[in-house]
């Protein structure tokens, strides 16, 4: 199943479900690039074990973007003797929620998208659908500007209104600006 922004929440109850009775689940990622230094096959070798390789893979990777994450679900059908599997590919793009928020830059490799490409990969996908996120040191961010923006707000009217003749505003403008700020305003 593909979930993309237009159908992100009417989907979750499927993949909570999916999850919960699940054996075991696999994840994949999509990336925008996956090494910034020596290739994936330099960095990891047959001994590594799975922290190991995965320790790796995550340094390297950090800088660039993950466009899709793959999750797949399998549970054994006793009747059947085989799995059932249920995948779920999230299209996920990291687009501003409005204009205050963190607006990401990413970088890319070109091989990398070269790969994505001749697989098929949907690039408008990412783009235009994509689900938006944040990281947890942006979400707090954008929650402490809300909150301040509340406060400021508090029942005083606008709070991006600043009088020039008074200091009872949500700031005070140093004399030597006032005059440029009162032919601005």
């Amino acid at each position: 199943m593909e979930v993309t922004r237009t159908n992100f929440k009417d989907s979750l109850s499927t993949v909570y479900s999916a999850i919960e009775e699940a054996d075991f689940i696999a994840i994949d990622g999509e990336f925008s690039g996956i090494s910034d230094g020596p290739n994936v096959s330099a960095l990891t070798n047959g001994l590594d074990t799975p922290e190991e390789r995965y320790m790796k893979l995550k340094k390297h990777s950090m800088d660039f973007l993950l466009f899709q994450f793959g999750l797949c679900t399998f549970t054994y059908d006793q009747a059947e003797s085989k799995y059932v599997i249920k995948t779920f590919n999230f299209y996920i793009f990291p687009k501003p929620f409005n204009r205050t928020s963190p607006d990401t830059k990413f970088i890319c490799q070109s091989s990398s998208i070269d790969f994505l490409a001749s697989q098929g990969f949907d690039f408008n996908k990412v783009f235009r659908h994509g689900i938006p996120y944040l990281n947890q040191e942006e979400e707090v961010q954008l929650r402490e500007q809300y909150e301040e923006r509340r406060s400021q707000s508090n029942g005083s009217g606008n709070p991006s209104y600043i009088s020039l003749n008074s200091n009872n505003g949500p700031g005070s403008i140093p004399e030597e600006h006032r005059e440029y700020i009162g032919r601005v305003v």
